[in-house]
């Protein structure tokens, strides 16, 4: 679960950075297009605080995994650590997302 709700929050990121709030083919009344870009802002600064109470160790993983999809031997080179630690640290931080997401109500 936290695996597509890291997923969904990069797309909606990627959407609010270009401006895209809402699908063209379902432009209807105005407060339904305001209401759609305000719940995706809301999920994306939602899911931003979540990921802030990950190590940073953590939360360098997650982003480099899911959003930027680095492989895991340039994660390693970039943390300065092993691959097989990686491995280890990538369910341990999608663990710990989980449970801060729980915590918060949010999946």
């Amino acid at each position: 679960m936290a695996i597509m709700r890291l997923k969904q929050w990069a797309f909606d990121r990627l959407q609010l950075r270009h401006g895209r709030t809402c699908k063209p083919e379902h432009s209807g009344y105005k407060e339904r297009r305001r209401r759609e870009a305000d719940s995706r802002h809301v999920r994306v600064v939602d899911f931003e605080l979540a990921l802030a109470r990950l190590d940073p160790d953590e939360q360098q993983v997650l982003v480099l995994t899911y959003r930027d999809k680095v492989s895991h031997e340039d994660i390693a080179a970039v943390l300065g650590c092993s691959v097989r630690k990686i491995y280890y640290l990538l369910p341990t931080a999608r663990r710990r997302l989980t449970d801060i997401l729980d915590r918060l109500d949010l999946l």
